[in-house]
């Protein structure tokens, strides 16, 4: 995270947070994703919230706890409240980026009659609890968050950014490798398929060299290159959306 921008979050308490945690709990299922994103806005705007999340980050090995929590076919919060509130977050994160749909996850381990009980299930078993445990380790986050002294915070902001970047880049890379295979599949054209993947080509170039305007001009080049080629292929528009999407949080 770049430090200007560290410096100009909010330093205020839970206000807004808390609120957040309500909108969740209080609202359907239908508008359940705006109301997550709208609680991670809230820690992503805070500097003692995102200091107490990237804390908890810190070391977490997400999957390894996420397979832990799953019992005879049904989830349990860790009774770690540190862990606790790393796995919350990273689902709440995931949910957010389209790496997990919402629904599949309450169908899952949240069944019930409606998807509305099988959401107020989630916010009782899962939200309550994780803001619960926040608001604890909130009020600690002067002294020590979760064992993470004060001085060692921004060391915890850059490992945790470091792998968001890192993770973020990545997945770039694997949706750029998708649209040359499909183009190479599917272009008859010796010199379309030559310019199209030209264009790609570039943008791994730049998702590699991690410069920012290099970054910016390789995937306008992208951008217009999938519109000309692919503009009704909504499988193409797709893996574009994820590839836009990886590529402006890289460049924030």
């Amino acid at each position: 995270m770049r430090r200007d921008y560290i410096d100009s979050m909010k330093t205020d308490g839970l206000g807004e947070f808390i609120a957040a945690c309500n909108n969740i709990k209080n609202c359907k299922f239908v508008v359940a994703e705006t109301k997550i994103a709208g609680l991670l806005k809230a820690i992503a705007d805070n500097k003692q919230l995102y200091s107490m999340f990237s804390a908890a980050l810190y070391g977490f090995d997400y999957k390894q706890e996420f397979s832990a929590c799953v019992v005879n076919g049904g989830f349990a919060l860790p009774t770690d409240p540190k862990k606790a509130i790393a796995l919350v977050f990273r689902i709440l994160l995931d949910v957010d980026t389209g790496k997990m749909s919402l629904q599949n996850f309450l169908e899952a381990y949240f069944y019930s009659v409606s998807v509305n009980e099988s959401y107020a299930r989630f916010c009782l078993e899962v939200i309550t609890p994780f803001e619960k445990y926040c608001r604890a380790a909130f009020s600690r986050a002067d002294v020590v968050i979760n064992g993470v002294a004060p001085s060692e915070h921004q060391k915890a902001y850059e490992k945790v950014n470091a792998d968001q970047k890192s993770g973020l880049k990545n997945d770039a890379l694997n949706c750029v490798a998708t649209l040359i295979e499909i183009a190479d599949e599917t272009l008859t054209g010796a010199i379309d398929k030559a310019e199209y993947n030209a264009c790609l080509k570039g943008l791994i170039r730049a998702l590699n060299s991690d410069d920012r305007e290099t970054m910016i001009s390789a995937f306008v080049g992208v951008k217009y290159a999938v519109a000309y080629f692919f503009k009704s292929s909504k499988s193409i528009l797709e893996i574009f959306k994820k590839l836009e999407y990886d590529v402006r949080h890289l460049i924030d």
